[in-house]
């Protein structure tokens, strides 16, 4: 069962970006800060979205057909967000998440109030009843088992106020959509303190078991379940160990690629059902590094590289080249059959991307940021038919930054980098591992970025002459210490 952020409309197969790519303009709101959602079920996919006064809109397309839109549903709460759905064995739809808010105090807080809903044809949905959770809770994603069992994954809220987090790791099974029973994660602790927290991020079946990851206190973690999500067990893999928290799964042919915090890479790979892990080298910049999430279609794996990309900003590319200089560029789709070799994808004229899932006949779906009344844009890419390449990621252009070695005194004559961050003014100056007056009267100087990437020569007096590229002094600066706070 895959999961998706999408929503509904017409169908316009002649649109931007590469030939192949057929669009369908999918209209509705979305709710400001929660994503909407999208689960296939073989070649169905249905779409849920959920605006800020808590309207469910449905769509649906049955054998890749064009979506159809459903009646709009009033959930009667606020902050509605949906961690996930899926088909039951009658054909009918299942989603699972938590909202509803409350004054307190004359504010509105969140309260995350489990709420589930159910739809015979995947267009009219009614609110239904669920038992089982002993508190507030995020539901992260969830799984239809061959036999009917609902599994979900999150985490409860725990704190007084749910707002404020306390965030437990749970999972919770069911065999008919409205009694929950709660699982115990091994490892899983009661929340008492921030070091306390615990997550799960994702589930999904691989074969007969059921892999769900996420975080505990100590670091990332896999869980396993060999009995349709009843009991489970942990895997401990030292690369886990090392890192922070798995983001997301993916199955290909029996491949696994999870997403990864933590690491200097944002993915591992395992090929004996997550038991043992690889790291994946992607085509991503070194400072590009971190977040990622990872899906499956098509018999691919996908993820977005670039995420938050700060690799444009650093100071060797600023003072290489000032017009590259924060550029922020997208992030790369790449794919991989079989996780370790990674291609970009082009999709060009298809907007800032937010999801990929896939269809059993070998459809991909890619889900984009609508305008407008358009909810979002999602677009499909036909199945048997090689994705179109583009080329791998820029990489910044950059110089080595002469520095002064920690611990070290700049010595006398030397021009070193040194950026300012004028902020705060430039009366102080932060160089060396140490604070810096300024001691001339000339005028202030900056840039609308607030950075300055000057050079720092101090002479034999100790006095710091601060220039410019061109080699103009703007500024002198004397060793003081007790500089005063930047707010």
């Amino acid at each position: 069962m895959a999961v998706l952020v999408s929503a509904c409309g017409d169908l316009r197969p002649e649109t931007g970006g590469s030939a192949g790519w057929r669009t369908e303009h999918l209209p509705g709101r979305t709710a400001v800060d929660f994503p909407s959602l999208l689960a296939t079920d073989g070649d169905d996919a249905l779409v849920l979205t959920v605006d800020d006064d808590g309207t469910l809109q449905s769509h649906l397309s049955v054998a890749g057909a064009a979506f159809e839109t459903g009646e709009p549903s009033a959930t009667g709460e606020r902050w509605v967000t949906l961690g996930g759905a899926g088909r039951l064995p009658d054909g009918s739809w299942f989603a699972l998440g938590s909202g509803g808010s409350e004054r307190v105090e004359g504010d509105d807080e969140f309260v995350y109030t489990p709420m589930a809903f159910r739809s015979d044809d995947g267009l009219a949905w009614e609110p239904a009843e669920v038992s089982g959770f002993a508190d507030a809770l995020d539901v992260s994603a969830l799984v239809v088992t061959d036999d009917g069992t609902i599994v979900a994954t999150g985490a409860y809220r725990t704190e007084e106020r749910p707002d404020e987090g306390g965030f437990e790791a749970h999972v919770w099974v069911s065999h008919d959509g409205r009694a929950f029973e709660e699982v115990d994660l091994p490892g899983v602790t009661p929340y008492h303190s921030y070091d306390d927290e615990s997550g799960v991020t994702d589930v999904v079946a691989i074969g007969d078991e059921l892999l769900a990851a996420g975080h505990l206190s100590s670091g990332a973690v896999v869980w396993r379940s060999q009995d349709g999500g009843r009991t489970w067990g942990r895997d401990d893999d030292p690369l886990l160990q090392d890192a922070y928290t798995v983001t997301a799964l993916a199955e290909v042919d029996g491949a696994i690629v999870a997403g990864v915090v933590g690491l200097p890479v944002q993915a591992i790979r395992s090929v004996d059902g997550g038991r043992t892990w690889e790291q994946v080298d992607l085509p991503v910049a070194e400072e590009a590094e971190a977040w990622g999430p990872v899906w499956s279609g098509g018999g691919r794996f996908f993820t977005l590289t670039g995420v938050d990309d700060l690799s444009w900003s650093q100071p060797e590319v600023c003072y290489a080249d000032p017009d590259a200089c924060g550029h922020d560029p997208e992030p790369t789709l790449v794919a991989s059959e079989d996780g370790v070799t990674w291609s970009a994808v082009d999709t060009g004229g298809l907007g800032e991307l937010d999801e990929v899932a896939g269809t059993a006949d070998g459809r991909v779906l890619v889900m984009a940021g609508g305008q407008g009344d358009v909810a979002v844009d999602l677009h499909t890419w036909p199945a048997g038919v090689a994705l179109p390449e583009a080329d791998q990621p820029a990489t910044p252009p950059t110089v080595e930054l002469v520095e002064v070695a920690k611990g070290e005194d700049p010595e006398p004559g030397v021009r070193y980098h040194a950026p300012l961050y004028t902020h705060c003014g430039v009366d102080w100056l932060f160089f060396a591992d140490r604070s810096w007056h300024r001691t001339d009267d000339g005028p202030d100087f900056g840039t609308d970025s607030g950075m300055v990437y000057g050079y720092a020569t101090v002479g034999a007096d100790g006095v710091l002459e601060y220039s410019l590229d061109d080699g103009s002094i703007v500024a002198t600066y004397e060793q003081q210490d007790d500089a005063p706070g930047c707010d």
